[in-house]
């Protein structure tokens, strides 16, 4: 029988991108009550693959929960509140001892990860790790991955100016291009 929901411990294996595979943890979970819906928090880990993987490639002696800067400025882990119900597209890979991951105390609390809460993201979603696939490419891969930002850019800019257009105004684009710049410097690590 097919598993329903998440617990803590499970190790989830995602496609979050085109040709990259990732792993993740949950790191607590909480049963449904009358005033909440059962959620987990779940870390993303280092584990990026360029092909679709399994358990046996885990090398848990060295699984660490990635940091990422977020919209505030702080380096902070890259934990994410979820919904507890699996979805397709995330698969659950194996079961590990999550305590040693992160030591902290982590509350149901919506934040930023440098406030003592989390950002809270829904149900589970196929992009679940795709931070660590820009994390890896922007170490491992940083020509194409530069290149496909670019692309990236000059198809938005590209929307923006249809999207002007088709409202018959003109809007300045230099807040969607300071949007790259965040993004750039989110990951460029």
């Amino acid at each position: 029988m097919k598993k329903r929901n998440i617990e803590k411990g499970d190790l989830l294996k995602s496609n979050p991108l085109d040709g990259y595979w990732v792993c993740s943890i949950v790191l607590t979970h909480r049963e449904k009550s009358e005033s909440y819906s059962s959620g987990s928090h779940v870390a993303i880990t280092n584990a990026v693959f360029d092909h679709d993987f399994d358990l046996s490639e885990i090398d848990t002696d060295n699984l660490e929960i990635i940091h990422t800067t977020n919209f505030e400025g702080y380096v902070v882990p890259c934990i994410e509140m979820y919904a507890s119900k699996l979805v397709n597209g995330i698969e659950v890979i194996g079961q590990v001892s999550s305590e040693h991951f992160y030591k902290h105390a982590l509350e149901f609390k919506i934040g930023r990860g440098h406030d003592g809460g989390w950002p809270s993201c829904g149900p589970l979603k196929k992009s679940l790790g795709h931070e660590a696939v820009h994390q890896w490419r922007s170490i491992n891969d940083s020509e194409a991955w530069l290149k496909d930002i670019r692309e990236a850019e000059k198809k938005h800019s590209e929307m923006i100016v249809r999207l002007n257009n088709g409202n018959r105004h003109t809007e300045d684009t230099s807040s969607s291009q300071s949007l790259w710049d965040r993004v750039r410097k989110k990951f460029n690590k």
